[in-house]
Order: structure tokens, then C-alpha cells, then sequence
């Protein structure tokens, strides 16, 4: 395990050291701040998007923006992490469409593979953040409600926003409080009004035809 982590490291450091060289201090420093700041672009197109179907392609998406965000810091457990949460979204969004994505197993599995992960990565108390934050965001996407979604992506997002705050990580600090706002204003959006208008004709109905 600790060979593991060591390699990891090892290639993270080489990657930061050719990256680095290749675009200058200043541009590396500015690239990487450009892939946070797209990051944080598509988390509010997923918030706020109204179907599964384009949640989980803009979570897609901003995964794909972690994971090299990662990189480029030379953090390649997290990067790795980030690509096995694409990866389950992926086979998330073909469920309703393909009986075998369909699979509760399919759950389980990345459950397992999250609980796996966060042991290689375990650093201290905090980490259970993350960890509870991966869990409960496999759950998240796995859902075919799409307000159960929001509900659960909401308790994904205060759970990095308590990792952002332990481990001072200012960028994802932003997404996820940008994230934050985007879910519940989604929430009041589709959850709460949503409802209500859905209920209104039926009580109009009821005043013009009393029974």
C-alpha cells in the first residue's frame, strides 16, 4: 500500500516538474486556476439542469475538469478518485435506458471501490469528509429521482465544503459554495414550487367542480 502511494506521488511530481517547465511558473499557476474556474462553471450548468440525462453529463464533465486540476497539483490519488467517479456516472446515465446498467450491483460495486480508495488516501480525521462525501454522491447519482438527486447532491456539497474548510483548498472551497447556492436555488426551483404548481390546476379544478 504505501509502495502504491509512493508511486503515485512519483508520478505526480514528474508530471507537475514537466508541466511546470513547459508553461513557466506564472502559466501553469494561471492554467490551473482556468481549469478551476471551468470546474466551477459546469458544477452550476449540473445544478441547475433539470433532467438526469444532462445532470450527469455536466457532472461528467466537471469530473473530467477535477481530474486534471489534480494532476496538474500533483495530486494524483485525488485525480484518480475524481476519474472513478466519471466513470460510474457513466454507467449511471445508461441506467433506464440498458437492463444491465440497471444492476443494484452496479452500486454496490462503486461503494466498495470508494471505501477502497479512501483507505489508500486516508490522512487524518478529516478525510472523513471525502469519504462520507464519495459515498453519499454514488448514492446521488445512482437515483432515477431527480429531487432525490438534488436532496443528496446538497449533502455531497456541505461535505466538501467541510473538507474545503479543513484543508484550506480555496478553489474547490468556491466551487463548492458556488455549488451550494446553485443546489438549493434548484431545490426551491423544481423541488418546492415545482410541486406547487403541479397542485394548482387540481385545486382550481376542485373550486369550479365541487364535489
Amino acid at each position: 500500500m504505501n509502495n502504491l502511494l509512493f508511486s503515485l506521488t512519483t508520478i505526480g511530481n514528474n508530471i507537475v516538474s514537466a508541466l511546470n517547465g513547459a508553461f513557466g511558473s506564472v502559466g501553469y499557476l494561471i492554467l490551473i486556476n482556468a481549469i478551476g474556474v471551468v470546474a466551477i462553471a459546469v458544477k452550476l450548468c449540473e445544478t441547475q439542469n433539470k433532467k438526469r440525462n444532462g445532470i450527469i453529463f455536466f457532472a461528467i464533465l466537471g469530473a473530467i475538469c477535477w481530474v486534471t486540476y489534480f494532476v496538474l497539483n500533483g495530486d494524483f490519488t485525488s485525480a484518480i478518485v475524481n476519474l472513478i467517479g466519471a466513470i460510474q456516472m457513466l454507467i449511471f446515465l445508461q441506467r433506464g435506458k440498458k437492463k444491465w446498467a440497471d444492476s443494484k450491483w452496479w452500486l454496490v460495486f462503486f461503494l466498495v471501490v470508494q471505501l477502497v480508495c479512501s483507505v489508500i488516501t486516508w490522512k487524518d480525521y478529516f478525510s472523513l469528509f471525502p469519504v462520507i462525501g464519495g459515498l453519499v454522491g454514488s448514492v446521488a447519482y445512482f437515483v432515477m429521482d431527480e429531487k432525490a438527486y438534488r436532496y443528496l447532491f446538497l449533502t455531497v456539497v456541505l461535505l466538501w465544503i467541510g473538507n474545503g474548510i479543513a484543508r484550506a483548498y480555496v478553489l474547490p472551497l468556491i466551487h463548492d459554495s458556488f455549488a451550494a447556492v446553485s443546489i438549493i436555488i434548484a431545490i426551491i426551483r423544481y423541488n418546492i414550487l415545482g410541486e406547487k404548481k403541479k397542485e394548482k390546476p387540481t385545486e382550481e379544478v376542485s373550486e369550479v367542480n365541487p364535489s
